[in-house]
């Protein structure tokens, strides 16, 4: 008999009743099993700042977002450059001057015949003509990217103060890639985007901004990036300078006579 207000016990189970079969300790989150030895979490790709190196979205929208980019945020986009692969600048650079350079020819060639339609028709009916152009084409679009390489290197060379654990190199090469969105903003292809995009309205901003970046994103460059003094900025603007149009006068001649003979070509 218990005495009035104790509680009552209950009958503890009889261990040699037992059936063997212990619940289970500990259950994973990720597949519900008791005998995982734990499942490893999937592995996140790491989104870049810049909008082309993050291969999330489509590469056309990456393009255009990042030439965006470079003309109206020079001083943050340039500034704050960061370290990566060359591979991934030079792609862009090429999308960026190929779309450039195609959307500038094929307006040159609607030109050539309206003015000139005996002459588009003797070109068109050639396949060697033919031909050379799509040459002349691809020929530019290496030139202006090797020109912008080129400028961004020299600025590491004359600076001469690399960044602590990167190739000093790779960064100005990087720059110099990445400023071809300029190129494609201020091209037909750019101007046709911006107002498709952008409206009758707001589609000059971008434009606009491409020209006025090249100072902005090459000062914004030097100092945050490099961390250059003036003395080092000014060399490495002078040295630019110099090796940049040099080499754009060689290339200029170079054109004069190809045009000059492929016009005495067709008795011009």
């Amino acid at each position: 008999m218990l005495a009035p207000g104790m509680p009552a016990l209950r009958p503890q189970p009889d261990p040699l009743q037992d059936d063997g079969i212990a619940p289970p300790i500990a259950v994973c989150v990720g597949c519900g099993l008791t005998s995982c030895s734990g499942c490893t979490p999937a592995p996140r790709v790491a989104r870049s700042s810049l909008a082309w190196e993050d291969l999330g979205q489509p590469w056309w929208l990456r393009l255009w977002r990042t030439a965006l980019a470079t003309s109206l945020e020079p001083t943050r986009f340039f500034g704050e450059l960061p370290a990566g692969e060359v591979s991934a600048a030079l792609a862009f650079a090429a999308c960026a001057e190929g779309f450039a350079l195609g959307s500038l020819g094929s307006c040159a060639a609607f030109g050539v015949w309206l003015a000139a339609p005996e002459l588009a028709q003797q070109v068109l009916a050639s396949s060697e003509a033919c031909a050379a152009l799509l040459l002349t084409w691809f020929a530019f679009v290496v030139c202006m990217v090797g020109l912008h390489l080129l400028w961004g290197v020299c600025l590491d060379v004359g600076v001469q103060q690399p960044r602590a654990g990167k190739s000093g190199w790779q960064g100005g090469a990087r720059f110099g890639l990445y400023a071809c969105g300029w190129d494609l903003l201020t091209s037909p292809f750019g101007v046709f985007g911006s107002l498709l995009t952008r409206g009758p309205l707001r589609a000059w901003l971008p434009i606009g901004a491409a020209v006025r970046a090249p100072l902005l994103a090459q000062q914004a460059y030097l100092a945050f990036c490099l961390g250059a003094d003036e003395a080092a900025q000014r060399r490495a603007r002078r040295l630019a300078m110099f090796v940049v149009v040099g080499v754009l006068c060689f290339l200029i001649l170079l054109l004069a006579a190809a045009v000059a003979s492929l016009a005495r070509r067709f008795g011009y």
